[in-house]
């Protein structure tokens, strides 16, 4: 049973509705009603919206908790991302670094933590807790960066936020940093499709990173809508894309033609 008593608060859980508790933020675990959560079992953590309310989601070995602490959200947060349980680096980092091909003109780096879990990769500062979602994360690698007028070698991390590209870097020692770019890496290839891609697959998942838009990439490789449709099906089916948009194709219907040949005699007088 942990013993230091940090805070003791209001708490909404939900359990089929909002359901008022009280939670009592010990050292090594949060107790919200008879509920007792070790730190150490949070798998995951997110700030997101559930049923109405701004939550905390706590992913643990025995399901899924939202909680909400009013004003106290947070605080408590903030406090949660740095105990959950995860592989935690010191770093400094820049996050983000870029935005959209934007260098963001106010970046700078920070001390803090890369924060590794089953679910995502995080940077946690005082200020920041940037949580990137396996499934969000793009790559992984060094590249060479000027620091304080000297060429370190940084890991470059980029992701998806929104749908623009991120991209963030991590200053740490060399070792740590070799470190990390083959562990990140060793999770991220357990994360790709056991199938291999087409060339055909693969030059439509890059043109689509690059913001080219479904008539784009039908006029680049000359194919028509229900092929491109076949090959979005399954990339789809294999998790590297979503569906965010359904275009409509139409024809006009003999109302709509006598329209535009009335509108044509117009012009033309």
């Amino acid at each position: 049973m942990p013993e230091k008593v940090l805070l003791k608060t209001p708490v909404e859980l939900y359990e089929n509705g909002w359901i008022q508790k009280e939670a009592i933020l010990y050292n090594d675990a949060i107790m919200v009603g008879g509920l007792n959560i070790l730190f150490k079992e949070i798998k995951d953590v997110e700030l997101t919206s559930y049923n109405g309310k701004t939550a905390i989601r706590l992913q643990t070995n025995n399901g899924e908790f939202f909680l909400n602490f009013g004003s106290k959200q947070g605080q408590i947060f903030r406090f949660l991302t740095f105990n959950l349980k995860a592989d935690r680096f010191a770093v400094y980092f820049i996050s983000p670094a870029i935005r959209g091909g934007v260098i963001v003109s106010d970046a700078r780096w920070e001390k803090g933590y890369l924060a590794i879990t089953e679910n995502a990769i995080w940077f946690l500062s005082p200020n920041k807790q940037i949580r990137i979602p396996w499934d969000n994360l793009g790559s992984v690698g060094k590249e060479l960066k000027t620091v304080n007028k000297k060429q370190r070698a940084v890991l470059k991390v980029t992701h998806v936020e929104k749908n623009e590209v991120i991209t963030s870097y991590v200053l740490c020692p060399e070792t740590t940093l070799e470190l990390l770019d083959q562990y990140i890496n060793q999770l991220l290839d357990r994360q790709k499709p056991r199938e291999k891609l087409s060339e055909i697959e693969e030059q439509i998942l890059t043109m689509v990173y690059s913001g080219v838009d479904s008539a784009g990439i039908e006029s680049i490789l000359g194919i028509p809508t229900e092929e491109l449709n076949r090959y979005y099906d399954r990339l789809i089916e294999l998790g590297l894309a979503k569906v965010v948009k359904i275009r409509k194709e139409i024809e006009l219907t003999p109302k709509g033609v006598n329209l535009v040949n009335d509108a044509m005699k117009k012009v033309v007088g």
